[in-house]
């Protein structure tokens, strides 16, 4: 029997429960921090997988991350789909994943980049997905979620 642990973050497994529905359910992690000054493909490649390929990486701001995030985290789904009791859970939601902004200095960030996988996305995504390149206190995190049912 093979035991693994879930080494991510507390905030991130209890998102995850939260979130748990109808035909959904989300994943999130957070690598790092590495290396800002290498590359953002051998960066992925060192933490993620060795078949990490990027593709549109796109100049963001920490304002845009953090909106386009919570727009995602906070989807609502539909009568087929998404979070149970969505409305209950929010300001709990909303306090978890502002804890790990925080711990990565997400809102005075130097540099943040939102891209993409061509290759080697940790997850399964079916209803959303978002992987961010982002640079603060001089280290580099890589922060990535999905949703799927």
């Amino acid at each position: 029997m093979k035991i693994i642990q879930d080494s991510r973050l507390d905030e991130f497994k209890r998102i995850e429960h939260l979130l748990y529905g109808i035909n959904y359910e989300v994943w999130f992690n957070l690598y790092g921090p590495t290396d800002p000054d290498i590359s953002l493909e051998l960066a992925l490649k060192c933490l993620i997988s060795k078949n990490c390929e990027i593709s549109d990486v796109i100049p963001s701001s920490p304002q845009q991350a953090i909106s386009d995030i919570m727009k995602m985290v906070l989807h609502e789904g539909d009568i087929g789909s998404g979070p149970l009791a969505l409305k209950s859970k929010k300001s709990e939601i909303i306090g978890l994943i502002g804890a790990v902004f925080t711990r990565i200095s997400l809102e005075q960030a130097d540099m943040v980049s939102e891209f993409g996988f061509k290759e080697g996305f940790p997850s399964h995504s079916v209803f959303w997905d978002f992987a961010y390149d982002i640079h603060s206190n001089g280290q580099r995190w890589i922060f990535v979620g999905s949703s799927s049912d």
